[in-house]
């Protein structure tokens, strides 16, 4: 999710609002089903239709932050100018899994600072601070972190080394894929612990490193799923997220 509250909603109008198609109505593609009742890709576009109508007409209200109580907005940052975007980020997060969404991906400002890494990092810090942290403590207040799994991470971190101009503030740091930082909550997650460290140059990880397999096979152990058996299709071949090999970083759980 990107943007603030209004970013999100500007293209959903009301499914009541739209003139619905006749040609693909619910109504024409069942009677076009019945000769025909091995036809699972008409079902599958029955589904696909029905489901976007309910989508429709469930999500402005989900939305909609208005009715949300006067602290729980402060709680997420929503009174400051620094916070209210992430923050509401974070709140309708709270109110999608409250309705059953099972994944959901936020996506805070803009950190590739390859200039001026100092102003940029610390102006995105504060937008994120007081939202993650108002996510946490409402979806634990609720009962739902135990039942929710919170990753914070990206695909890379920044390099020990400046790269740019080194005059002033100017100064940035390249892509770092070799080591960086990530961390867990709710979701069985075993809570006040680092597990492995870099070097003093925060460079390479010289002590229990762990790679995107290793966290892609512990994320998928903590729904429940085993990571050898969950398949998807790419290039007509059968694949699963961890075909280079991942093991479960156990030490993360309960």
């Amino acid at each position: 999710m990107t943007g603030g509250s209004a970013a999100f909603v500007k293209f959903l109008r009301h499914a009541c609002s739209l003139p619905r198609p006749p040609f693909f109505s619910r109504s024409f593609l069942r009677a076009r089903r019945l000769p025909y009742p091995p036809l699972s890709l008409l079902e599958a576009r029955i589904a696909s239709y029905e489901l976007g109508y309910r989508m429709q007409t469930s999500a402005p209200d989900t939305f909609d932050l208005k009715h949300e109580d006067p602290a729980t907005q402060k709680l997420y940052g929503l009174d400051h100018p620094a916070t209210a975007e992430f923050g509401s980020q974070c709140l309708i997060a709270r109110r999608l899994v409250e309705k059953g969404v099972r994944c959901i991906q936020l996506r805070p400002g803009g950190w590739d600072a390859h200039g001026s890494l100092r102003s940029n990092h610390t102006s995105q810090s504060r937008a994120v601070d007081r939202p993650i942290a108002g996510l946490l403590t409402d979806l634990k207040q609720r009962g739902l972190l135990e039942d929710t799994l919170v990753v914070w991470g990206g695909e890379f971190g920044r390099t020990p080394t400046t790269e740019g101009k080194v005059t002033g503030d100017k100064r940035g740091r390249d892509h770092s894929p070799a080591g960086y930082t990530m961390w867990l909550a709710g979701g069985g997650v075993k809570g006040g612990q680092i597990i492995g460290s870099t070097d003093e140059l925060g460079f390479v990880p010289v002590e229990r490193p762990i790679g995107p397999n290793d966290l892609h096979a512990t994320l998928l152990h903590a729904l429940g799923l085993d990571q050898h058996r969950v398949v998807f299709g790419h290039n007509n071949r059968d694949e699963i997220p961890t075909n280079l090999g991942g093991e479960v970083v156990r030490e993360v759980f309960v």
